[in-house]
């Protein structure tokens, strides 16, 4: 238990493990409450909202539909658009929308869920920060598997090769080996 307690009080440590709980569309602020001590709530709480503040909250995104638009919107699209009522129109926060938002049932994963193009439209920095913190991996196996086979790519002949060459390598390797590039017609 001893080695338990070690690892899992490190949870405790980083706002990471509860932004991943507050971020999933199935459970939010919702599960802390109902399954967390409540000496633990408003400090997991409180992480998770400064980790989006300074982080991602007033961070700019890039709306792809609007760059690659040719036609400009008229009189009538802009008259339309101001009559729309949407999540940002009702809260100037989205994490503060979505984590106190009712949780409900998701059929995919929590990340393919906020990959999605409709959470974009939704919640535009939200989605980053989302993405961001459920693409890291809960243990860290892979990445030490990964780290530790780079040593047959950099043999000690090859050891000044940087970065710039070795990342994409061991990426393609890892691609390759979890058939992630499978029918796209990469490799």
């Amino acid at each position: 238990w001893y080695t338990f307690d070690k690892y899992y009080s490190m949870t405790d440590v980083t706002s990471v493990y509860a932004a991943a709980i507050i971020l999933h569309p199935s459970r939010r602020k919702h599960y802390i409450r109902q399954n967390c001590d409540s000496i633990y709530h408003q400090s997991a709480f409180d992480a998770v909202e400064n980790l989006w503040k300074i982080e991602y909250k007033d961070k700019a995104t890039v709306n792809v539909s609007t760059i690659c638009a040719s036609n400009d919107p008229d009189v009538f699209d802009e008259f339309a658009r101001d009559l729309d009522v949407t999540a940002s129109t009702i809260t100037s926060d989205e994490y503060e929308a979505f984590a106190n938002h009712t949780p409900f049932g998701i059929s995919t994963t929590a990340l393919e869920w906020w990959l999605e193009e409709r959470q974009r439209k939704l919640y535009p920095s939200l989605q980053k920060m989302a993405i961001d913190i459920l693409s890291i991996p809960a243990m860290s196996s892979e990445p030490e598997r990964v780290f530790s086979g780079a040593r047959r790519t950099i043999s000690w002949d090859r050891a000044r090769l940087g970065a710039a060459n070795i990342e994409p390598t061991e990426c393609l390797k890892s691609w390759l080996r979890s058939n992630i590039t499978s029918g796209l017609g990469i490799i």
